[in-house]
């Protein structure tokens, strides 16, 4: 008796068997047919790399919102002074002039095309190096260090800029323009290549003299 129950069982079970069997047949066919219409063999799989390095407008701009970049500073200090004849005798005015001459370049007169990428190398067309303050005297600082005399403000006007040319003489030097102009690539370098550039090429605007 008990095993004509099980029999109907045991054929039941065998049926569900084939089915999974075939189904699984069908479903390997299916992924099989789907792998060849979508990757051909004929055409060959290759991994592109993107070497464009993303750099924002907004981070280029606010570069040049910076404006005035200070490359090398000198401090200078001028002796200078002047000797009149009068009828009421002679005058001598000496003091002693203080100042720091700023040298750099001034972004907001570059043009829109200062900065071009190609890939990862990063072109800069960038001002010339030169002297970003022209009133570099601290007139704070000026001392009068021997004064005989009536002097008026014209005069003391006349020894202001004769200090003046002789500091911009000896600290507007081709050596300190040439070392701001290295401090210029080597900054701008280091910029650049924290965005991700390989090669930064800086070329700069020659100067006018």
């Amino acid at each position: 008796m008990r095993s004509c129950l099980t029999r109907p069982f045991r054929l039941l079970w065998s049926l569900m068997k084939y089915w999974q069997i075939l189904a699984l047949f069908l479903l390997a066919g299916a992924a099989f047919w789907i792998y060849r219409g979508c990757v051909r063999e004929d055409v060959p799989l290759a991994i592109e790399h993107d070497k464009s390095i993303d750099v924002s407008p907004e981070e280029i701009r606010a570069i040049r919102d910076i404006g005035e970049w200070e490359f090398l500073s000198v401090n200078t200090e001028e002796l200078v002074e002047l000797n009149e004849a009068g009828l009421l005798g002679d005058k001598e005015l000496v003091r002693i002039y203080t100042g720091t001459l700023r040298l750099g370049i001034d972004l907001g007169c570059s043009d829109d095309h200062w900065f071009e990428a190609r890939g990862d190398t990063a072109f800069l067309h960038l001002p010339a190096v030169g002297l970003l303050d022209p009133d570099f005297i601290d007139e704070a600082r000026t001392r009068s260090f021997y004064e005989k005399g009536h002097w008026d403000a014209k005069a003391r006007q006349k020894l202001y800029e004769k200090a003046r040319k002789a500091m911009l003489r000896r600290c507007l030097t081709r050596q300190n323009l040439e070392q701001a102009e290295k401090n210029a690539r080597e900054q701008f370098e280091k910029i650049f290549r924290s965005f991700g550039f390989g090669t930064v090429e800086i070329t700069f605007e020659p100067s006018k003299k």
